[in-house]
């Protein structure tokens, strides 16, 4: 038999691997705070000049505002219940149904100084002097017959007090109380020392109250408007014994404004505005005329000018 072969030795399985030590970490390098960078502040967009110019108008009181243009205006003087039909009405202007039509020419003015504006900014900078006048030109008037034209004049001013009140955001809207004393003149002169003696000239002289409310509108545009009562104090010579002695009256008056702001200080206006006034003649037997009452009115339009500073 063959010899028997020892067997290989098997090899040795090699020891396992020691797993790695963990390595110890390193530190990390120390991080200096690092100051925050001023961060810009968004610019403000730039604004207009005029709507700069409405918010700091509206939102401080002014020293001075007011207007000067060119004003057309009519008068239609009616009588009601007439009894013996001879009292005369008298229309300046174009005549429709009965009323006036704006058409004669007069100079108009207003003008309202705040004067405690610099040294105040409560209620008392609000607090204004107010004044204004019509003044007419180149007017003329006719007799009965119309054969003679008689010189004409009218005229109307006022003075007083005004005080506004601002609300709204931005104080983009006012309401104003106005009390004034005025005279409104219509007087028609001689001629040769001759002048229609049915055509009373009246002066009337008056103390009102008037209320208001203004609104910005927009960057450009501005409104104004109103209403006031007037008391006659005396009418001329319609209220004197040879007309009506016994007659008891009073006065309307009305008034709108749409402005467009040129800029913050220069506005062109335009301005319609109406004078009612109105009577009870209460007549008595032996009267020289003989009537119930009359209405006198006067429509005008006006283009203007107008500042506010």
């Amino acid at each position: 038999p063959e010899p028997v072969k020892p067997a290989t030795p098997i090899a040795e399985t090699p020891p396992p691997a020691k797993a790695p030590e963990p390595k110890t970490p390193e530190a990390e390098p120390v991080r200096k705070p690092v100051a925050a960078a001023p961060r810009k502040e968004d610019k403000a967009p730039e604004k207009h000049d005029d709507a700069v110019a409405m918010e700091s108008g509206a939102s401080t009181a002014p020293l001075v505002e007011g207007a000067l243009g060119l004003k057309l205006f009519g008068r239609s003087l009616r009588y009601k219940d007439d009894v013996f039909g001879v009292l005369r009405p008298y229309t300046l202007g174009k005549d429709v149904a009965g009323v006036a039509l704006p058409g004669a020419p007069q100079f108009s003015g207003d003008v309202t100084v705040y004067p405690l504006a610099p040294f105040q900014k409560g209620a008392l900078a609000r607090l204004g002097l107010t004044g204004s006048i019509d003044q007419s030109f180149g007017l003329k008037s006719t007799g009965s017959t119309g054969a003679v034209s008689y010189p004409t004049t009218a005229r109307e001013w006022q003075a007083g007090l005004r005080y506004v009140m601002p609300f709204g955001q931005a104080e983009r809207y006012g309401f104003e109380v106005t009390g004034t004393y005025g005279m409104n003149t219509f007087r028609i002169d001689a001629v040769d020392g001759e002048r229609p003696l049915d055509l009373p000239n009246v002066e009337y002289k008056t103390a009102g109250l008037g209320l208001g409310l203004r609104a910005a509108l927009s960057e450009k545009f501005d409104f104004n408007f109103r209403l006031g009562y007037q008391h006659p104090l005396d009418s001329g010579e319609l209220s004197s014994d040879a007309w009506f002695p016994r007659m008891s009256a009073g006065a309307v008056t009305g008034s709108a404004t749409l402005a467009y702001r040129l800029n913050s200080i220069l506005d062109v206006r335009l301005k319609a505005d109406l004078r009612r006034y109105f009577f009870k003649f209460n007549p008595e037997p032996g009267d020289p005329y003989v009537a119930g009452g009359a209405v006198d009115q006067y429509p005008g339009l006006s283009l203007q000018v107008g500042f506010r500073y």
